[in-house]
């Protein structure tokens, strides 16, 4: 799934924005992850290359702020319903713990997060 960035919506505070560091507008990006809560859709976007001096730290995105220019869902990505939300993703991803895990630079999450990336991005 490719989308395109409209409008930024700050992951912080709900308000709009025009611009930030990790997403510009018009930019088109692949989505790794759906997420879904309690009327809320969010988007997990991979930062774009050269923006971190560390690892991707793909962040999490109101989807108000895209529009699809390919719908292609990726095969790596499962459902899995939890607690009342639905989440769009490769199984291994959605194992309580993964993200926590992953942004702790824990070396079994980072390497399935790059080999996961990777096959969506080939996907896309």
């Amino acid at each position: 799934m490719i989308v395109r960035c409209v409008h930024i919506i700050s992951p912080a505070t709900g308000e709009a924005l025009t611009a930030h560091p990790s997403i510009r507008i018009g930019a088109q990006y692949p989505v790794l992850e759906v997420l879904t809560r309690a009327n809320q859709v969010l988007l997990r976007i991979p930062d774009p290359p050269g923006t971190t001096e560390y690892q991707d730290t793909p962040g999490l995105w109101d989807a108000a702020m895209f529009t699809v220019v390919s719908s292609r869902i990726p095969g790596h990505w499962v459902a899995g319903l939890e607690d009342g939300r639905l989440t769009l993703a490769p199984r291994e991803w959605q194992r309580a713990g993964f993200w926590d895990d992953y942004f702790d630079d824990m070396p079994a999450a980072v390497g399935e997060y790059n080999r996961l990336k990777a096959a969506i991005l080939a996907d896309s």
